[in-house]
């Protein structure tokens, strides 16, 4: 299994049970901690960037 499986299936489980409540929050924390770690904000840009481009979104709802 590769590291991105890996974490793919770590991230699945933590979802198990949850409501969209705690979904919504622990998807808040989890950013959070993330960005926390990633301290370039032209990384967190990037990645904002594929998202937006991943599912369409106008660049103008997400924004650094």
């Amino acid at each position: 299994m590769t590291l991105n499986d890996q974490l793919y299936s770590r991230l699945v489980n933590l979802y198990q049970g949850l409501d969209d409540e705690k979904i919504h929050q622990l998807n808040a924390r989890l950013i959070l901690l993330l960005s926390q770690e990633i301290s370039d904000p032209l990384v967190i840009k990037k990645i904002i960037d594929q998202m937006e481009t991943e599912h369409k979104i106008p660049s103008n709802s997400l924004s650094l």
